[in-house]
């Protein structure tokens, strides 16, 4: 059953609201993403993977700058490779006792439903939902 598209609107907002109360790093592939990201309020920390550095360098820099047991959130692209990216930030997260919470990717590729794939279209897709 399709949503209509004032419900889709309120359920996106209240997912990005949530986003922005959490106030965890959020890690992303690279500027275009951290754009998006501003053009939605996103005010967290973002840390950009595409910076010359490994996946492994990133998740130890977020452990340093936060601590054991401090969160992260994971917002790569839902295709092969923000996939392959989110499944090494969370298995390095977990080695490294940080808790990597991939449930905002999950849903909003969920939400999108193939309608967009990366994070750097999420403000065109807000755009769109809200006309």
């Amino acid at each position: 059953m399709k949503l209509s598209k004032d419900k889709r609107f309120i359920d996106f907002q209240n997912l990005l609201s949530a986003l922005r109360l959490d106030n965890f790093p959020i890690v992303v592939e690279g500027k275009r993403d951290t754009i998006a990201l501003r053009k939605l309020q996103i005010r967290n920390p973002i840390i950009e993977l595409n910076d010359g550095t490994s996946v492994l360098t990133t998740v130890e820099r977020i452990f340093q700058d936060s601590g054991a047991s401090s969160e992260f959130i994971i917002m790569t692209d839902w295709d092969k490779t923000g996939n392959k990216l989110a499944k090494q930030l969370i298995l390095y997260g977990e080695a490294s006792d940080l808790k990597p919470n991939d449930d905002f990717r999950r849903k909003l590729s969920k939400f999108t439903d193939k309608e967009i794939s990366c994070v750097e279209e999420l403000a065109t897709f807000a755009h769109s939902l809200g006309k």
